[in-house]
């Protein structure tokens, strides 16, 4: 009996269906980009760029809510740096800034952990 819920190409025997490898590796540009980020703040820009322009390409696959996370990371974290370093001039953003840390960390760390289980972001859209 054939399983019509599988892609093209896909046998269950595979981890990975052979048409996603693309967009697995992308994944992981972005995500070692957004981890770079921790030693170079700029290269979260180019791996935001990168999910956006590779987001469609992995339209249906488990790596669609790796680049939807990825993006919406970078926005999230943007202006959770904006509104930090603001109240850091009234001192209470220094407060705030090792929950920061804590959640951009907690941000990077969750989508290689999927990565390396082959699995998809379990809330691409959530807050942690």
């Amino acid at each position: 009996m054939i399983n019509n819920t599988l892609p093209p190409g896909w046998h269950p025997s595979l981890s990975v269906p052979p048409d996603t490898q693309d967009a697995k590796r992308w994944a992981w540009i972005v995500h070692i980009l957004y981890i770079a980020s921790f030693f170079a703040g700029i290269t979260s820009i180019p791996g935001v760029i990168v999910a956006y322009l590779k987001r469609r390409d992995a339209l249906g696959t488990i790596y669609e809510s790796h680049f939807t996370y990825a993006i919406r990371t970078f926005w999230l974290g943007l202006v959770f740096a904006i509104v930090t370093t603001t109240l850091c001039f009234v001192l209470v953003g220094y407060a705030i800034l090792p929950f920061f840390f804590i959640w951009w960390l907690i941000r990077v760390i969750r989508p290689v952990v999927a990565l390396m289980d082959n699995r998809p972001i379990a809330n691409p859209t959530g807050f942690f």
